[in-house]
């Protein structure tokens, strides 16, 4: 369903002014030593009809953002984690997507032609969910076939002609994870499993796969992923996020 398709279903009015953002921005607090969470909602609850106009609203949202609009997954993945017990926040969350997809209805994906080669970009913010969690992100798309693709790639190569997604990832990490460094290692293991079966879907198309690059933007697990690192302090990483040192080449 189209955006202006939603908009008439669910008799949302034009908003007077302009959304250009899909959730609320928190404002980082710069130069404080510690990064607190927000405090927990205590907005009174929504009835049985706005509940399930909420649930109405994510699921019929859901499948346009993950196919076309990516800009609103990380506010339907936040806003899911809230439809059971919604609030008069939850609502006022509702509304703003609903003005953004008002703002912003004709949302387009470009594909150019390509060696049809997966690629994949990883990141994470940390501690910006609710309840201390934190959230990962993933951009796969094909492109160019690299020179030599039995070696990685140099972290000063040029970077792949750049393509239209073909699927993207936006998870809020159901570990708490101790620092950014994990939530970054952590978005490279949901991201590296989430590659694996796109590569075998190309490979079963006749589109042979060479290692699939992963580009972080994080030194400090870019260098736990490839073993480059000696560990001290990061000992007390999640241990299944080391599935990432045997199964991928990480660059920067």
């Amino acid at each position: 369903m189209s955006p202006t398709s939603l908009i008439s279903r669910f008799q949302h009015s034009i908003p007077a002014r302009p959304e250009d953002s899909p959730h609320k921005h928190d404002i980082p607090q710069y130069g404080a030593k510690v990064q607190y969470t927000n405090s927990p909602d205590t907005s009174p609850a929504l009835d049985l009809n706005d509940k399930k106009r909420v649930q109405e609203v994510l699921g019929t949202l859901l499948y346009y953002a993950r196919a076309i609009d990516s800009t609103m997954l990380p506010a339907i993945g936040t806003i899911a984690t809230q439809q059971t017990n919604p609030t008069k926040k939850t609502m006022e969350a509702v509304t703003q997507i609903l003005n953004y997809c008002a703002t912003n209805p004709d949302a387009m994906v470009r594909y150019h032609k390509s060696d049809m080669v997966l690629y994949a970009e990883s990141d994470a913010s940390y501690l910006s969910s609710p309840k201390g969690r934190s959230r990962s992100g993933g951009y796969f798309y094909l492109s160019d076939r690299p020179i030599d693709p039995t070696k990685a790639p140099a972290d000063n190569a040029p970077p792949p002609t750049h393509n239209g997604a073909i699927t993207v990832s936006s998870k809020i990490l159901r570990e708490v994870v101790s620092s950014a460094t994990e939530a970054e290692l952590a978005a490279l293991f949901h991201n590296g499993k989430d590659a694996c079966p796109i590569r075998t879907t190309l490979d079963e198309l006749g589109h042979k796969q060479p290692p699939t690059p992963i580009v972080t933007d994080n030194r400090a697990a870019k260098g736990i992923a490839n073993d480059d690192i000696k560990q001290r302090r990061s000992k007390a990483i999640d241990m299944r996020f080391y599935c990432t040192l045997t199964t991928t080449k990480i660059i920067l």
